[in-house]
């Protein structure tokens, strides 16, 4: 099982075993500690029964993280590819699940260049609209001002990455940027992908 983290390619397909194998453990843990005590005491009725109950708790927060994984996928591995070849400078991030109560969106592919932040929808029923207007405001309360722009065609979104690089330079010109003392070395871009990250599943 090839490790992937949250923003890389591959996540949510990793993410699914993981989670998947981590439940089954939380899961064994309360059986394991009812069957013990059922065996050493003869009765349900018993201390390990408490325990037992207990423990359920982390096997039903475990359960709901992971339904929330296994609806998403993973993208396919030839979009990948054809977005990869056109990475360029930018800062990518892919298989962001960008979280709300309102609404939630899956960004299948996100790049990053000075005050720029697009991002590839795939899902035709998001609500690119919201999730956009949401992730604009969390990154000006972060203190990253950005444009963002979320797209549902692959073709336009690579024509953006296309036009991102060409004017690389002149986008990440003249940006304030003071570095955070918890990631004194991360770059702008860096702290925008890392704030993507945190309100994404």
């Amino acid at each position: 099982m090839k490790r992937a983290s949250k923003g890389e390619y591959g996540y949510f397909r990793y993410e699914r075993k993981r989670r998947a194998l981590m439940t089954f453990i939380l899961l064994l843990i309360p059986v394991t500690l009812f069957l013990i005590g059922f065996f050493i005491f003869g009765t349900e009725k018993n201390i390990l029964l408490i325990f037992s109950m207990v423990m359920v708790i982390p096997f039903a927060m475990g359960v709901t993280g992971t339904v929330a994984v296994f609806l998403q996928k993973s993208i396919p591995e030839d979009v990948y590819q054809r977005i990869r070849e056109h990475e360029g400078s930018l800062t990518m991030a892919y298989e962001l699940y960008v979280t709300n109560e309102k609404a939630s969106t899956m960004l299948d592919a996100t790049a990053i260049c000075g005050k720029n932040l697009v991002a590839y929808v795939s899902n035709e029923k998001a609500d690119t609209a919201f999730t956009q207007d949401y992730i604009k405001r969390t990154m000006r309360t972060a203190g990253y001002g950005m444009d963002v722009k979320l797209m549902k065609n692959l073709d336009k979104f690579i024509e953006r990455m296309d036009s991102m690089n060409e004017h690389a330079e002149s986008l990440r010109e003249d940006i304030a940027f003071t570095p955070d003392s918890q990631y004194p070395d991360y770059t702008r871009e860096q702290m925008v992908w890392l704030t993507l990250t945190q309100i994404s599943l």
